[in-house]
Order: structure tokens, then C-alpha cells, then sequence
């Protein structure tokens, strides 16, 4: 998709992480978050359309959980889309990506189309 296209605010981060899909835990890394995915490397095994939870330790005691689904495969790298989080991991995640964003004040624009069309 082109980049321009794309609804929501991407930024770059490089976490270590993991994925559980079923019993199996994976170690992964994030090359890029949104509100809405992430692009995870280190995700050979992973196949589209499995469902799946993401952990993201951000420090001791600090952690964004959140689940999903695989909705693309390239090489290593795994695209996930987020379908559900607490809202505890949401703050976390809404303020990294805030926080790291070009244009901060897009985030919440994008938020509220979001929640026009409930």
C-alpha cells in the first residue's frame, strides 16, 4: 500500500518482543507500530490470517498486550493487525506512538474518525 495511503500514523520502533500463536512463543522484533499493527521481523513461522497475541515489554512492569491477527507475510517479516488490547495497553500504545510520531496531532484525528463511525 502506498505510503500516503494509509490511515493511520506508522512510526519507526525497533522493540524486542514476542508473539504467541497457540502454545508457541516466538521472539520478534517491531520495525514499525501504529494504533492499528505492527510490522514484526523474526516471524518466519508465522501464516496471514492466524490469530495471535503480541507482548511488548516496554519496561519492568510495563507491558503493551494486545491481539490480533496475521495479515501479511514478507520474507521474515509478519504483519499483524490489532483487533483487541485492554485499555491500559492502549494508553501505553497511544502515547508511544504519539510521543514518536512526525505530526502528534494526527494521532487523535485519527481516533476520533474512528470512533465517528460507532
Amino acid at each position: 500500500m502506498d505510503r500516503n495511503k494509509r490511515i493511520s500514523t506508522r512510526i519507526e520502533a525497533d522493540f524486542e518482543a514476542y508473539i504467541t500463536i497457540g502454545e508457541v512463543v516466538t521472539p520478534v522484533s517491531t520495525r514499525n507500530l501504529s494504533l492499528k499493527g505492527a510490522l514484526l521481523y523474526g516471524c518466519e513461522d508465522c501464516v496471514a490470517g492466524t490469530p495471535c497475541e503480541l507482548h511488548l515489554p516496554l519496561s519492568p512492569g510495563i507491558r503493551i498486550v494486545v491481539t490480533g491477527e496475521i495479515v501479511r507475510i514478507k520474507g521474515s517479516y509478519a504483519a499483524m493487525s490489532f483487533k483487541e488490547m485492554d485499555e491500559l495497553s492502549f494508553t501505553f500504545l497511544h502515547r508511544l506512538v504519539t510521543l514518536n510520531a512526525d505530526h502528534p496531532e494526527e494521532v487523535d484525528e485519527e481516533l476520533l474518525r474512528i470512533f465517528e463511525k460507532f
